[in-house]
């Protein structure tokens, strides 16, 4: 068979499968953004109730979880079932944790995001943003809480963040079971429902804290809201990992120091990245060099005189690069 007749023969077939593989593919990722918009919706206005199951770092840690959304807007109840006991209740922006160890009351104002319960966090995400940095895939159905899930992969299109597994309820769109997974497609951290009630109503008796707070000694700790965004800094970042935008940047005053810290937050929509300057004195020593904490790692180096630490959930490889980006350049409005 001549060279010629075999690329006449099999090369329009093989491009034909590719381009229906491709065609596959983009019905696929789809179909699954499509679940995704739908669980995006259904975390703003589903009741439910459940037990919350957190994997980390070896360690499991439950929680009641407690979750209402109507017209008078979102409420959200976790109690630790396990650990050091606390109590979180959320409505709208305010959160109130009873800490009966101390005795003690943290209120503070801030976004509805879902900090606290991880599955609340992402499910509220803008999946079709995040199209360009990450690939959704729909992949096979299977049972998390007696209930039929679709599973979702959500791959990074490069190893600057993790990647993620998610199970979606097929019924009610509600996230299930999350898996974050590192840079070999392994899981680091898990939450899932062990069981779930979904209701129309929920049972006053469940939105009310065990604590009244009564000869508790309360504290109202200030959030970032209350803290005007800076405009100018003398810092700049030069180059943005790709996919990433600046946020917010923040002064903070920190116990102990006379001069205020800068607080910048990167983000591509689902990974956040915190960077933060501070003047070192000349009796302090740097930080420097990669500090894995679990699933977060941070990075530190001195520059300029400051003390430059970037945390985050991502890969470490992604807070060495941003840290040896950062550029002193004072008098530079960015």
């Amino acid at each position: 068979m001549s060279s010629l007749f075999f690329s006449r023969l099999v090369l329009p077939t093989f491009i034909f499968a590719a381009c229906f593989s491709s065609v596959a593919q983009a019905r696929t990722d789809q179909s699954a953004l499509d679940v995704l918009m739908r669980m995006q919706t259904a975390s703003q206005n589903i009741n439910y109730y459940g037990t919350l199951v957190f994997l980390h770092n070896g360690q499991v840690q439950s929680m009641r979880v407690v979750h209402k959304a109507d017209e008078t807007g979102r409420f959200e109840r976790l109690i630790n079932l396990n650990g050091v006991a606390r109590e979180v209740v959320r409505k709208d922006d305010l959160t109130i944790c009873y800490m009966p160890d101390s005795k003690e009351v943290m209120v503070s104002r801030q976004k509805f995001k879902g900090n606290v319960n991880m599955l609340t966090q992402l499910a509220g995400n803008d999946f079709a943003q995040l199209q360009k940095s990450y690939r959704f895939t729909l992949e096979s159905m299977e049972r998390v809480a007696g209930r039929e899930a679709r599973r979702i992969f959500i791959q990074p299109k490069d190893s600057l963040r993790y990647g993620y597994r998610l199970w979606v309820d097929d019924e009610k769109s509600i996230l299930l079971k999350s898996d974050l997974l590192n840079e070999q497609g392994e899981s680091l951290e898990q939450a899932m429902f062990a069981d779930i009630a979904v209701v129309d109503r929920i049972p006053e008796n469940l939105l009310k804290p065990t604590s009244t707070g009564d000869g508790f000694t309360w504290y109202e700790r200030e959030s970032d809201n209350s803290t005007p965004m800076i405009l100018d800094s003398d810092w700049k970042i030069e180059p943005l990992p790709k996919g990433f935008t600046v946020s917010s940047r923040f002064r903070h005053q920190i116990l102990g120091s006379s001069v205020p810290s800068e607080h910048w937050v990167l983000s591509d929509g689902l990974a956040n990245i915190s960077i933060y300057f501070e003047k070192l004195t000349d009796d302090e020593d740097a930080f420097e060099g990669i500090a894995p904490m679990g699933v977060v790692n941070a990075f530190g180096l001195l520059n300029a005189e400051h003390q430059i630490t970037v945390i985050g959930e991502v890969p470490a490889g992604t807070v060495e690069q941003l840290a040896h980006s950062v550029i002193f350049a004072s008098g530079v409005e960015e």
